[in-house]
């Protein structure tokens, strides 16, 4: 079994967001096994990454109007 841990961080290194481990049951490890854990985690995982990207991007972006009054 493998694991799977993603942690985005922005342009100077300070960590955003920690997304929790996802196992991958990679069974006989096939190619294509691979690929449909592969796709599995990618549908699974990638909804929750654009969703703390975009409330980073937001918080930003209200930082800087906040500097401009």
């Amino acid at each position: 079994m493998a694991k799977i841990k993603i942690i985005i961080e922005n342009d100077e290194g300070k960590t955003i967001s920690k997304l929790k481990f996802l196992d991958l049951e990679l069974g006989n490890k096939t190619l294509y096994e691979i690929e449909r854990e592969v796709e599995k985690f990618k549908k699974k995982m990638l909804p929750e990454i654009e969703k703390q990207l975009l409330l980073d991007a937001q918080k930003e972006f209200s930082r800087k109007e906040k500097k401009k009054d």
